[in-house]
């Protein structure tokens, strides 16, 4: 990226737009999170293989990647220990409907709110830019909240009142 492309105000401007729009969807991501991670309390994942779904997540801006990832997760579960899981309320499956609906939806909202400050920006990347930016958001605080669930006596049962309050 050139200097020059760096200090265009108007990129700087829909980059701290985008920020704010998706800042405001934060404590909503947190709750989500700490809901999902609540339903491995009785599961055998283990912290390395959220934070290899992290790792997918960082790395790619294609929110597809990230979904065919937690699908390889659940086709490669086994009958012991119940991580993924296979059955459509399992954690993996909650997971990608929670990022094709929820996260979705808040992309869709980060995107109108931008649009609103600066109509002429394609709806399309800010779009694509608001989702992978929000899925890598919410797998981080997922992760965060499941190490806690795992090392803190009751954690599991923190989590599901803290999303619930």
């Amino acid at each position: 990226m050139s200097s020059a492309n760096a200090l265009d105000p108007q990129r700087l401007r829909r980059e701290l737009l985008l920020q704010q729009a998706i800042e405001r969807r934060l404590d909503e991501l947190v709750r989500l999170a700490n809901l999902t991670a609540a339903m491995l309390e009785k599961s055998s994942m283990e912290k390395s293989q959220l934070r290899n779904l992290l790792n997918v997540a960082t790395t790619t801006s294609s929110p597809e990647v990230v979904i065919n990832f937690i699908r390889y997760q659940i086709a490669r579960e086994n009958d012991k220990g119940n991580k993924w899981g296979k059955d459509q309320n399992s954690f993996g499956h909650t997971l990608i409907k929670r990022l094709g609906k929820e996260v979705r939806d808040w992309a869709a909202t980060v995107t109108q709110e931008v649009n609103a400050h600066m109509p002429n920006e394609p709806s399309d990347a800010l779009y694509s830019a608001a989702y992978i930016q929000l899925i890598r958001l919410f797998i981080g605080y997922l992760n965060r909240a499941f190490y806690y669930g795992k090392e803190v006596e009751d954690g599991f049962n923190q989590l599901q009142e803290l999303a619930n309050a």
